[in-house]
């Protein structure tokens, strides 16, 4: 099946540890230049043979042997631009495996060297992979302004495609931006619109909730379940994505109405009354819903949030965005 956001590694079918015969012997050609280098040439010779050492590994499959050769190119490389580069180099493997450990430590490692002199198109390709680090760890809300950042600027096709970040950019945005932020920031972007079209059901999955067409909302969620389910990112919060959409839609409608009725609300989203009636159940159970349900009368009642809940609902939101600025000015105090 197709994949959205599949690295782009190309990576022959051997296994890890293959030390068939012809293997060593392109290694030990890797390690004859790399010595031969270290003998007549300088530092950014040796440091560009053992980066083909690496990379020839990477391509073989022998990825832990990769990522010790691509740490080993660092001892001979001073340019925070191309020490950048190898820690990009070692991300991409983290990622491909999932390992969010590792995928964390090497961002660390890359903000590091940012502050430390990195240039602008290296800061760009740092937001997109932090930005793709942050939808594993479902924090949408940071990952969200981060994609938005990177639209116009986009320069890290080795982990994601242009698509790809659409799409991740329409998904955390909508579960975390409010309306008029989705439309300036994402429904109206050129970056946006010159590829949206290429992702089945996403231009109308973006305009319905906008001009609150909850029945085409509906209409058209499935087929963005499909593209959350075969994404290599996506699919580990699938549940939780697709659930958290349902309740920003829904809050949005109860949001124009005091009291409305199952049927009509039923309406609305083109489902029955049934169902409404679960959805809103379990949202309210929960208290991700901030309403209750006349069941004698058939109808939804919104319960509006008094200012200190209001105030106290939007610090939630904003959570994510105002750790990661604490932890960025930790770091700055401890360097």
């Amino acid at each position: 099946r197709r994949v959205h956001g599949e690295i782009k590694m190309e990576i022959e079918k051997q296994p890890n540890g293959n030390h068939d015969g012809s293997l060593e012997e392109e290694l030990r050609k890797f390690d004859e230049k790399i010595e031969d280098a270290k003998t007549n040439l300088g530092d950014v010779e040796v440091r560009d043979a053992i980066v083909e050492k690496a990379e020839f590994l990477e391509r073989r499959g022998e990825l832990d042997r990769a990522i010790a050769i691509y740490q080993e190119a660092m001892k001979f490389t001073i340019s925070i631009g191309k020490r950048m580069d190898l820690v990009f180099a070692v991300l991409k493997i983290y990622m491909a495996r999932g390992d969010q450990e590792q995928v964390k430590v090497n961002i660390g490692k890359a903000k590091e060297l940012l502050e430390a002199g990195g240039d602008w198109e290296r800061k760009n390709k740092l937001k997109v992979y932090e930005g793709v680090y942050l939808l594993m760890t479902r924090e949408f809300n940071t990952a969200a302004l981060l994609f938005i950042d990177c639209l116009a600027t986009f320069n890290s096709a080795e982990i994601i495609s242009f698509k790809d970040l659409i799409l991740y950019t329409a998904l955390s945005g909508i579960v975390s931006l409010d309306r008029t932020e989705i439309r300036k920031k994402i429904i109206q972007s050129s970056e946006v619109l010159s590829v949206i079209r290429e992702i089945p059901g996403l231009k109308v999955f973006l305009d319905s909730f906008y001009k609150c067409d909850y029945a085409a909302f509906f209409q058209v969620l499935p087929q963005i379940i499909e593209h959350i389910s075969a994404d290599k990112y996506l699919s580990l919060h699938k549940r939780y994505l697709v659930r958290e959409i349902r309740i920003v839609v829904y809050k949005q409608f109860l949001e124009s109405y005091k009291t409305v009725t199952l049927d009509n609300m039923a309406s609305a989203f083109g489902v029955s009354a049934e169902f409404i009636d679960r959805e809103l159940s379990e949202f309210i159970s929960t208290k991700r819903i901030a309403c209750k349900i006349d069941k004698v009368a058939g109808q939804v009642e919104s319960q509006k949030l008094d200012d200190r809940n209001s105030l106290y609902n939007r610090a939630l939101r904003q959570g994510d965005l105002l750790l990661h600025r604490i932890q960025k000015l930790s770091r700055i105090i401890e360097s």
